[in-house]
Parts: structure tokens; sequence; C-alpha cells
């Protein structure tokens, strides 16, 4: 098993910032921008029910784990099922009037539904963050934002371990999809408490975690028996595994499937390791566990393969979060 390898990059990665890829990206990414001004009607309706449907199944999705899970969650949803509508809820009903606060969007990319929500709702500004630079995009995404919606927008190449904004400045920071490949975790920690003000939030959706289902993000394109293989096989095995570009191409379509993968790009943490980071200087307010439904399904269709995970070691609760959804708040005013 690659056990040691993975502490071992780990180890290699935590205590440094990532150097950012140079030059601009924008002929690598298609453009793929749209307006989108309107909220999906049944996206409205989702949010107002969510919470309680989750809270209603919450209990019995935790039934699905092992009596000896540690991880604290307020809810436990079943894969994606009601979580990350859940969690938007919760934090707008934490948020003043929207023409009053700053948002901050790590992950902005080409400026899709995550930019454009708080763009509907006018709020005062709105800043983000990509690792890669797509400068020749945002010169034109940027006016057209502004133009439509009327609300300051500022996009700039950074990381989130290292964010090129002031002290104190966003009310409000969110992430989807970010975390699990984000390296410093304690690097990351401090910024998202520096840039926030006293008394602002963040809400980070995160996942696939690198010990559950699929985790890194290719390995199961080429079948469920294989999906616990990132830790299963041996590195020189996973390594010549994962760089069969015409095996990935065949089954999704896509030969670059294991980019990830080839670069370490993860955090290689577990949801406890989340939880203890954010916990050293943040209120944790609203945690979402989610469990992976296809690692319930590997458990009952391979118990070789699993009790071969638990015997070297690796937790259940580890094999089976595969993701979580942080709502924090810095302390203060």
């Amino acid at each position: 098993m690659r056990l040691t390898e993975i502490s071992q990059a780990r180890r290699r990665y935590g205590g440094a910032i990532q150097p950012l890829p140079e030059g601009d990206f924008s002929s690598s990414v298609g453009k793929n921008f749209a307006l989108r001004p309107k909220d999906a009607p049944r996206t409205r309706l989702t949010r107002v029910l969510a919470g309680p449907l989750l809270a209603l199944q919450s209990r019995g999705n935790r039934a699905q784990m092992p009596a000896a899970t540690t991880v604290s969650a307020d809810y436990w949803a079943m894969g994606e099922r009601y979580a990350n509508h859940a969690s938007w809820a919760a934090l707008m009903r934490r948020l003043p009037a929207m023409a009053q606060i700053d948002v901050f969007v790590p992950g902005c990319y080409m400026a899709d539904e995550d930019v454009q929500f708080w763009l509907r709702r006018k709020v005062k500004s709105l800043a983000g963050i990509d690792i890669y630079s797509l400068d020749a995009h945002w010169a034109q995404i940027i006016p057209a934002l502004t133009d439509a919606y009327g609300t300051p927008v500022t996009f700039k190449q950074g990381s989130i371990e290292d964010i090129p904004f002031g002290e104190a400045q966003f009310d409000v920071m969110v992430s989807e999809a970010v975390l699990e490949h984000v390296r410093n975790l304690d690097a990351m920690v401090a910024e998202t408490h520096r840039v926030l003000k006293p008394g602002g939030h963040a809400l980070h959706m995160f996942g696939p975690l690198y010990y559950s289902y699929g985790a890194d993000h290719c390995i199961s394109a080429l079948g469920m028996e294989r999906a616990y293989d990132h830790l299963l096989l041996d590195e020189a095995d996973y390594r010549a595994c994962i760089a069969q570009r015409d095996a990935f191409e065949a089954a999704v379509g896509n030969p670059d499937l294991a980019f990830w993968a080839e670069n370490d790009q993860f955090s290689f943490a577990t949801a406890q390791d989340y939880l203890e980071a954010f916990g050293k200087a943040f209120e944790i307010v609203h945690a979402v566990a989610k469990i992976s439904v296809q690692g319930l399904a590997f458990r009952a269709a391979h118990p070789d393969k699993w009790q071969a995970l638990l015997g070297a070691g690796i937790p259940e609760q580890d094999l089976l979060i595969k993701g979580m959804n942080l709502l924090i708040r810095r302390p203060g005013a």
C-alpha cells in the first residue's frame, strides 16, 4: 500500500506555500462564460427545504457509520443530498443586508454560479482568486459582470494559502471543491482568519477527502473495484496505473483525468484534520459530514479489500467520509 508515500507527501508539501503557475492560461481554457441573472426557481425552493430535510435524515445517515466514529458534525448527509443547499441557507441566515457585505470567492475561475449568486444580490463588492491566471478572459468577463450587476468585481491570480488581499477586508468567504487540494492547512487557516473581518464568516464545501472512494479524482473511472487503488496499490504500480492516458480516454473521454494525481495536488487530510485546523482559530457554527454512497457499496461488494484497508490501520470513518461543509466564524465583533 501507498500509506508511507502519502504520509511523506503530506509532510513534504504541508509546510510550504505552493508557487503559482506562471503565465496566462486563458488559451488553455474554453471561454465558458454566461450571465445568470436569475436564481433557478428549483434552487430557491430546495434551499428552503434542505435544512429541515437534512436534519430529518441525519440520524439515519449517521447510523451507516461505524460506532467508533469520532468526527463531530451537526449533520450527516448521504453523499451530496441536501448538504450544500442546507449549508448555504445556514450561511445566509447569519448575514446582514447584502449591500453591506464584501465577498471573497477562492476559485473564481470563469465567474460561474458561485460568483454570480452574490452579484445578483447586489453585494457591496466581490473579489476572487484562482491559482491559474486567466487574465485575458477576466479582462472581458469583469466588465460584463459590472455592466450586468453594477457591483465592483476584482479577480486576481492567487492561492488561498497566500491571499493577495489586505487584512480584515471581507465579511464572507465561500469556497467549493477547493480545500481538498490545499496542501498547507495551517497557512490556509491563517490566511482565512487574516482576510476576514472580525465576526466574518467562511463557508467551505470540500471533498473528496483523500482516503475515501475514488478520491484521487481519477482511479474510480477504471471501475468500482479499483476505486480504493490509490491506497491499496504500491507506489510504483499506482504511478504506472495513472499514467495510462488511453485508459482514461476510453473510460471517460479525458486522457488528462490523472492531472491532480500526477501532481500530488491534494491535502491528504482527513475530516478530523480540517476540524482541528479550523478549531484553533475559528468558531465552527455548522458542520456537515458527507458519507460516500459509493464507499458503502464498495464495502459490501469487496469485503476482502475493505478488510485489507482496515488492517493497514486506516480508520473506517476516513474511508467513508467523502467530504465536509464547514461554516466558520472569525471571533470578534
